[in-house]
C-alpha cells in the first residue's frame, strides 16, 4: 500500500460514501455505510476505519481530508438551529419580518413566508447611524448595546448575530459590538456581518448573518467532536470541509463561516461534474445526484458549474458564493402516498436512512422508490453494497399493494412503475428550471446521473427531455464524495463600491483590490500556502443604471487601467446579451461590487485511462425479468468491474456495482469509455 492517500467524505441521509486516492499508483477506491443521522460523524469514523481494513493503510497514512457535511443543511431545514439574537440599527428592527415585497407563490393565496430565524422579540435596535458613504451620523450608545448583552445572557440566547446599516462602508460599530459581546458575554457564539458579508442590501445581509449565527453552534459542537475522534484514532491529516461555493476551507474558518457549508455536499458532485466534462471532451452537462432524500441538479456550461452569489434555503436568503444547485425533494426513500383527491403523489416526505424504505426491513412500512424499482426487477435484492445489505423484497411488494395498489385498483407492479413515473416527472421539472427557464437548450447537453438512484432514472429523464447522451461515472454512488478530492482551498471576499465606469477612479479601485487580496493571500499563508500555490481572481458585480441585481464579470490579469474599466464594460454587455437576450450598449454601466477569489491549489486526484482489454469477453452474469413500460424483459445483469473499455451493452439490461445500478431500457445500448465511464445511447441515435 502506498504511503499516502488523500480521503473524500460526504454525509447523505441514508448513506455516507467515502473515497480514496492512493497517490502511489493514482487508484480510486470507494466505500459506503449507512449514515447515523443522530451523530452523522460516528458513519464517518465507521466508514474510515472501515476503508482502513479493507486496504491496508494506517490512520498516519490519511495526508488530506475532507469532509461534506449537511449539519448546517438540516440545522436549518428542521428548524434545530440555536436560539439567536439579532441587535440591527433601532429602526430596522423589523427588517426580517418585511424583507421584500415578492410572494413565495405569486397566485396561491394562502402561501405564507416561513418563520424567521431570529424571532421579533429577540430582535433589538441599537442606537447608532452610519451612512452609505461611512460617514458616522450617530455614535454607538454602549451602555444600550451592554445592557442588551446582559439581557440576552438571562434570556439563554446561545448565538448573536450583528448587522448594522451600512456596516460594509464602516464596520467600526459592528467591530466595537464585538468586542462588548467578548467583555460581557463571552460565551456566547456571534458573528458580525462585515467579516461575513461586506457587502450592500440590508435585507440579503440581514438574514444571511442570522443564518450564519443560527446555525453555528451545531457546526462547532458537530466539528469539533470529529476532530477530537480523528485525532484519537492518529488521523495524520487536518480536518478540512468543502464550502458551497465547490472550495475547501479549513475546520476553523467552517466554525466562524458556519453558513458557508450550508450546500457542503451537493458541491462536490458539482465538482465531479465539471471534472467528468472535461475527460470526456462534453462541455455542457447536467447533472443529477439522486441519494435517499433529494436530488441535486446543477448545470455545467463550458467545463465549469454556474456560481450565484444570491439563493436561498426553505424561503431563507442567503447571500454567499455558491454553485447553483437546484435540490428537489425526490430521492430512493421518497415515500408514494395517495392524496384527497386520488392522486398518486411521490415525496417530499422521505424514510431517510431509518426507518428507510420498507425493502430494507428496518421497520419502514411506507412504499418508497426503492422499494418500486426492487419490484420492478431494477434493483437485485442480494445486491445491495456489494451483498453487505439485505434487501426484503417481500416488504416492499407488501407496503406498495396496501397502501397503492389496491386503493388505486390495479395490480403491484402498474403501481411501482406509476411511482417511477411520478417521482421521473418531479426530477424533469427540477432540470428545466435550471436549463430551460433559463434558456438552455437541452438537446446540446448530456445528462450525467449520480448518487446512489440516480442511474436507475437517467435514461429515462434524457429521453424525457430530449436529451442525446447518458454519461454515468465509474463510482457514481460516490461521486460526491469523489468530486471533494477536486477542489482547492478557496476564500472569497467581496467589498460595495457604487460607482458608473466613467467615475471610477482606476488607483482608488487598484488599491481596494490588492488590500482584498492580501486579507486571501495572508489567510492562505496561514493555511500552510506559499506564493507558488495561491491563485487570485477579480471579478466585479455590475449593471445598468436603475438595474435591481447584477451579473459577476471576470477582470484580465494585471493591475488596471483605464483601459481596463472599458473591456470590462465590454464583457458586462456580452453577459448581457448572453444572460436576458438583449444588450444595451449606449446605456451607463454601473459598477456595484468588486470580489476577489483567493484559492490554495491543492494536488488534483486525476482520472487515468484504463487499459483496452481486448481478450475481455461480455457475458452477462445472469438474466431476470425487468419491468419496462407496462411489460416485463428478460434483461441481461453485467458486473460493473467487467466492462472493459469499448465493450457495449445491449439494453433491456442492468449493470450492478458496489455503489449504485445503472438500468438501460429496451432501444439503448452503453459502451464503456477509455476512462471508465459508461455512455448510453438510443441505438436509433448511433
Amino acid at each position: 500500500m502506498s504511503n499516502f492517500v488523500r480521503v473524500g467524505v460526504d454525509t447523505g441521509g441514508t448513506f455516507t460514501d467515502l473515497s480514496f486516492f492512493d497517490e502511489t499508483t493514482g487508484q480510486t477506491h470507494v466505500a459506503k455505510v449507512p449514515s447515523t443521522p443522530d451523530n452523522p460523524a460516528e458513519a464517518v469514523l465507521e466508514g474510515i476505519r472501515k476503508l482502513m481494513d479493507t486496504h491496508s493503510f494506517l490512520p498516519e497514512n490519511i495526508r488530506f481530508l475532507i469532509h461534506g457535511t449537511t449539519v448546517a443543511t438540516n440545522a436549518l431545514l428542521e428548524g434545530k438551529g440555536a436560539r439567536t439574537a439579532l441587535i440591527t440599527t433601532e429602526g430596522f428592527e423589523d427588517i426580517l419580518l418585511i424583507g421584500r415585497q415578492n410572494r413565495p407563490k405569486l397566485y396561491d393565496h394562502t402561501a405564507r413566508k416561513p418563520r424567521t430565524i431570529v424571532p421579533r422579540s429577540l430582535s433589538f435596535g441599537a442606537p447608532e447611524r452610519v451612512d452609505y458613504t461611512g460617514n458616522v451620523l450617530t455614535p454607538l450608545d454602549e451602555q444600550y448595546i451592554r445592557g442588551t448583552l446582559a439581557k440576552l445572557k438571562r434570556m439563554g440566547v446561545e448565538s448573536i448575530a450583528v448587522s448594522l446599516l451600512h456596516s460594509y462602508a464602516n464596520p467600526v460599530h459592528e467591530k466595537r459590538i464585538k468586542s462588548l459581546v467578548e467583555e460581557v458575554y463571552p460565551e456566547a457564539f456571534f458573528s458580525i456581518s462585515s467579516e461575513v458579508l461586506p457587502e450592500f442590501r440590508e435585507y440579503e445581509r440581514t438574514s444571511t448573518i442570522c443564518i450564519n449565527s443560527y446555525v453555528m453552534p451545531k457546526v462547532n459542537a458537530y466539528v469539533a467532536y470529529l476532530e477530537k475522534r480523528l485525532n484519537l484514532m492518529g488521523i495524520g491529516s487536518d480536518l478540512y470541509i468543502m464550502q458551497s461555493n465547490g472550495g475547501v476551507i479549513t475546520a476553523d474558518t467552517a466554525r466562524e463561516a458556519s453558513a458557508r457549508t450550508v450546500l457542503s455536499g451537493p458541491a462536490g458532485g458539482a465538482l465531479t461534474g465539471a471534472a467528468l466534462s472535461l475527460t470526456v471532451s462534453q462541455p455542457d452537462l447536467i447533472t443529477i445526484d439522486m441519494g435517499g432524500t433529494s436530488s441535486d441538479i446543477c448545470l455545467i456550461k463550458e467545463y465549469e458549474p454556474h456560481l450565484t452569489t444570491e439563493s436561498d434555503i426553505e424561503g431563507y436568503p442567503i447571500k454567499l458564493p455558491m454553485i447553483d444547485i437546484n435540490t428537489i425533494g425526490a430521492g430512493g426513500g421518497s415515500i408514494a402516498w395517495i392524496d384527497t383527491g386520488g392522486a398518486l403523489r411521490v415525496g417530499p416526505a422521505s424514510a431517510g436512512a431509518h426507518p428507510g424504505p420498507a425493502c430494507y426491513g428496518h421497520g419502514g412500512l411506507h412504499p418508497t422508490v426503492t422499494d418500486a424499482n426492487a419490484v420492478l426487477g431494477r434493483i437485485n435484492p442480494g445486491h445491495l453494497l456489494g451483498g453487505e445489505m439485505k434487501m426484503y423484497l417481500d416488504r416492499a411488494w407488501n407496503a406498495i399493494e396496501k397502501e397503492i395498489a389496491r386503493p388505486l385498483s390495479m395490480d403491484v407492479k402498474t403501481a411501482a412503475e406509476g411511482i417511477i413515473k411520478i417521482v421521473n416527472a418531479n426530477m424533469i421539472r427540477g432540470i428545466r428550471r435550471v436549463s430551460v427557464e433559463k434558456g438552455y437548450d437541452l438537446r446540446d447537453f448530456a445528462l450525467v446521473p449520480f448518487g446512489g438512484a440516480g442511474p436507475l432514472h437517467g435514461v429515462e429523464l434524457a429521453a424525457a427531455l430530449n436529451m442525446k447522451k447518458v454519461i454515468v461515472p465509474p463510482h457514481p454512488g460516490i461521486a460526491s464524495a469523489l468530486g471533494m478530492l477536486c477542489a482547492d482551498v478557496r476564500h472569497d471576499y467581496v467589498r460595495t463600491y457604487i460607482r458608473t465606469t466613467d467615475d471610477i477612479e482606476v488607483r482608488d479601485l487598484e488599491k481596494m483590490y490588492l488590500e482584498l487580496e492580501r486579507h486571501g493571500r495572508s489567510q492562505l499563508a496561514r493555511e500552510g500556502f506559499d506564493s507558488t500555490g495561491i491563485n487570485v481572481l477579480r471579478f466585479a458585480d455590475m449593471r445598468y443604471i436603475g438595474q435591481s441585481y447584477e451579473l459577476s464579470v471576470p477582470m484580465e490579469e494585471g493591475p488596471m487601467t483605464s483601459h481596463s474599466i472599458d473591456s470590462l464594460a465590454g464583457s458586462f454587455h456580452r453577459m448581457h446579451e448572453l444572460s436576458y437576450g438583449y444588450s444595451k450598449e449606449e446605456e451607463r454601466v454601473e459598477f456595484v461590487n468588486m470580489r476577489v477569489v483567493c484559492l490554495g491549489m491543492l494536488p488534483r486526484s486525476e482520472s487515468r485511462m484504463v487499459p483496452v482489454n481486448a481478450g475481455a469477453r461480455l457475458k452477462p452474469r445472469e438474466y431476470r425479468p425487468v419491468f419496462f413500460d407496462g411489460r416485463e424483459y428478460k434483461s441481461a445483469i453485467y458486473d460493473r468491474d467487467h466492462l472493459a473499455p469499448g465493450r457495449v451493452v445491449e439494453g433491456p439490461a442492468v449493470v450492478e456495482q458496489l455503489d449504485s445500478t445503472i438500468l438501460i431500457p429496451p432501444g439503448y445500448r452503453g459502451e464503456s469509455e477509455l476512462f471508465g465511464n459508461l455512455i448510453i445511447e438510443a441505438k436509433e441515435n448511433i
